[in-house]
């Protein structure tokens, strides 16, 4: 995603504009998503250490997703959008795969796919999105479960589905070049950082890359919801600057700030600053982070580098919905090496990439990336993850992407290490991953 143009923008200009053009629209995506991984240098009770790649046990995932939609306008200025989301492994388990990469956890921790309860198996299904928009000049109100694209808080696509918030949304363009954006969110059925859909956790807890809740179960953002506040300027040719608020309510406080540009029409950079303000938590350390990016086309290839920094604090920047994948530089496209290493509290790291499509119809692209942590001021982040203090961390992605017939197909194969303070190495992963999506 370019971060210059926000999807929450996108999806509430489409909200307005499509319907002008047909009163009725039916969309949906069928995906087949299959991942398999080999591990090596973990613990002795890791459940994948020594299996092989393309085995059915549990280091082999699979889900096939079904979303069926549809977008109205109901009277004038008035339209509405519903979407339902099936998942199942069509029997995958039996003789491919032994596991599932998304709902397979609640929001509290408790697992689903374990050897007492494999449940996250069974079909499940859910209502992913259901609003209404109402415009009135260049304001645009949408209430209801949708999809958001901030910083902060957003909707992650790369699993087989996708997270969704039930919030109320307020989109104005009056101002000259400036998009103002004001939100409230209620509840999501993302899992990571924000505690118990049912409110019975007493800790927070961090079940990671599994995107969805357990049967996309919707529980309340945070403990008591949350605000944003969001403006998006283009004054400046070939610019746009961005500056973002957040407070979720008795948790934190959190800044963002972006520009970005393109000069002599060919370099592109990026420089991000954000600050994370814990509120009412035992370790209240504030953490500020600041990334900067340049990109530029040579000779028909896109290269790329980045580096970012993060302070000692408690809480870092990654998606608080999923506490997964970030809007960093340095996290962006990456299967590991995303918010859960590069957002965390006192990480310096730096990537590089490539990308291309020279190849007739196929995307090829390339990126490698390394990141270090101190001791975070002799204090664990509470969220850590696979991120831990005084470590050492590399990995490198390669990507296809290519189409069949209207089908899409991305293949992804990458590697990650993970490297202790005495120079041991505690992960040694390599992973495969096949996605295929018809949209219609």
């Amino acid at each position: 995603m370019k971060l210059g143009k926000l999807s929450l923008v996108a999806v509430m200009a489409l909200g307005t504009s499509a319907f002008a053009i047909d009163n009725v629209k039916v969309n949906g995506e069928a995906k087949l998503w299959y991942q398999t991984t080999e591990t090596e240098g973990t613990s002795t009770a890791a459940t994948t250490n020594g299996l092989d790649f393309f085995e059915d046990g549990t280091n082999s995932s699979a889900h096939v997703k079904l979303s069926v939609g549809a977008t109205a306008d109901l009277v004038q200025n008035l339209s509405a959008g519903v979407k339902a989301t099936a998942l199942t492994t069509l029997g995958l388990e039996n003789n491919l795969v032994g596991s599932t990469f998304t709902a397979k956890i609640d929001a509290d921790g408790t697992s689903h796919q374990k050897t007492t309860d494999m449940s996250s198996l069974n079909d499940q299904s859910w209502i992913e999105e259901l609003w209404l928009a109402y415009t009135a000049g260049k304001t645009t109100a949408k209430v209801g479960r949708q999809r958001l694209d901030t910083p902060l808080a957003f909707s992650e696509d790369w699993n087989a589905a996708d997270n969704t918030f039930e919030a109320a949304v307020l989109l104005n363009n009056d101002l000259p070049d400036t998009t103002l954006v004001g939100a409230w969110v209620g509840k999501h059925n993302g899992v990571g950082l924000l505690g118990d859909p049912d409110g019975a956790a007493t800790t927070y807890v961090s079940p990671r890359n599994t995107t969805v809740a357990y049967e996309g179960k919707f529980g309340t953002f945070g403990t008591d919801g949350a605000y944003a506040a969001g403006a998006i300027n283009k004054s400046i040719p070939n610019t746009t600057v961005q500056a973002w608020y957040y407070n979720v309510c008795q948790i934190a406080d959190a800044y963002w700030l972006q520009a970005d540009t393109k000069v002599m029409n060919m370099i592109n950079l990026g420089v991000q600053y954000g600050s994370m303000n814990p509120d009412n938590v035992a370790d209240d350390r504030s953490t500020d982070m600041l990334a900067l990016k340049v990109s530029a086309d040579v000779a028909g290839v896109n290269v790329y580098g980045a580096y970012s920094s993060v302070s000692d604090g408690t809480l870092g920047f990654a998606n608080v919905a999923t506490g997964d994948k970030t809007m960093m530089y340095t996290g962006l496209a990456s299967v590991y090496f995303d918010g859960e290493i590069v957002s965390a509290p006192d990480t310096d790291a730096w990537k590089i990439g490539a990308s291309t499509k020279m190849v007739p119809g196929v995307m090829l692209a390339a990126s490698y990336g390394e990141a270090e942590t101190g001791n975070n001021g002799s204090t664990a982040a509470p969220f850590g993850g696979l991120s831990l203090q005084n470590n050492d961390y590399s990995a490198w992605d390669i990507v296809a992407k290519t189409k069949a017939g209207p089908v899409d197909l991305t293949a992804i194969y990458t590697e990650f290490e993970r490297e202790s303070a005495t120079g041991i190495k505690t992960i040694d992963n390599a992973l495969f991953r096949l996605i295929a999506s018809l949209k219609f």
